[in-house]
């Protein structure tokens, strides 16, 4: 709902999550603009409570998003589902030095341990490249 959205912390309150848990997910500079212009263009044309609704304004079917999604993955040769794009992000955000702990606030898994337990699958490649950023004898200066 665009009442949940807080632009000036960058925030999304989830009201009704699976686990029944409310918690905070948070979004980037990037995407603030195009939320911003998505709200200003909804707005105008649109009284739905939701803020993505169907073109009748009425809340979107899970099944219908993973149908759409997947068929806009084939239009440029990508096999793509909804839990792929939220494993990629979990992913990448520990590859850029995310932490456990706040991945798995933002995913609302139970504990760290959960997240910890999904999302240790890094290639050697991966494994390698985050060494070489974290080494400590590559971040002394002797």
């Amino acid at each position: 709902m665009p009442e949940h959205i807080d632009f000036s912390t960058k925030s999304i309150l989830v009201v009704k999550p699976k686990n029944h848990k409310e918690r905070y997910t948070y979004f980037s500079d990037k995407m603030k603009r195009d939320l911003k212009s998505w709200v200003s263009y909804y707005d105008r044309f649109s009284d739905s409570e939701f803020l993505f609704p169907t073109i009748r304004g009425t809340k979107q079917d899970v099944t219908n998003f993973e149908r759409a999604l997947g068929k806009a993955g084939k239009t440029v040769n990508v096999e793509i589902a909804p839990h792929q794009l939220r494993n990629n992000f979990a992913k990448r955000y520990l590859l850029n030095g995310g932490d456990f702990a706040t991945l798995s606030r933002l995913l609302g898994h139970s504990s760290a341990e959960v997240t910890a337990r999904a999302y240790l699958d890094y290639s050697d490649e991966e494994v390698g490249r985050k060494y070489q950023k974290h080494s400590p004898l590559n971040n002394m200066d002797i």
